[in-house]
């Protein structure tokens, strides 16, 4: 009985957390879909711990070695794997794959 309370907490628990991306730093526009050809595109993955629920859409193109300022165009999807969904278990901790395809002036 007590595994199962537990076990209770801990789902209720790591799941009551959202993570969002700030787009202060860039001046892209966003785009619906991709309509170029000539889109780039990475997947980045992010962790969060507690109240740490938010990232700057800048410091992810920092680390992949992007000018935010040359961006023109951004979309991303946020999409859980089992990885993430296995990680995410855990109380306070959020991890999410994030899709990101730019385009450059």
């Amino acid at each position: 009985m007590k595994a199962l309370l537990i076990f209770s907490l801990l789902l209720f628990a790591s799941c009551s957390h959202s993570l969002t991306l700030n787009p202060k730093g860039c001046y892209a526009t966003g785009m619906v879909i991709p309509h170029v050809d000539d889109y780039k595109s990475f997947e980045t993955t992010i962790i969060s711990f507690g109240d740490n629920n938010s990232r700057e859409l800048q410091s992810i193109f920092r680390n992949k070695e992007i000018d935010c300022k040359k961006v023109k165009n951004v979309n991303y999807t946020f999409k859980s794997g089992p990885i993430d969904s296995l990680i995410s278990i855990l109380p306070f901790v959020e991890m999410k794959t994030v899709t990101i395809n730019y385009t450059e002036n």
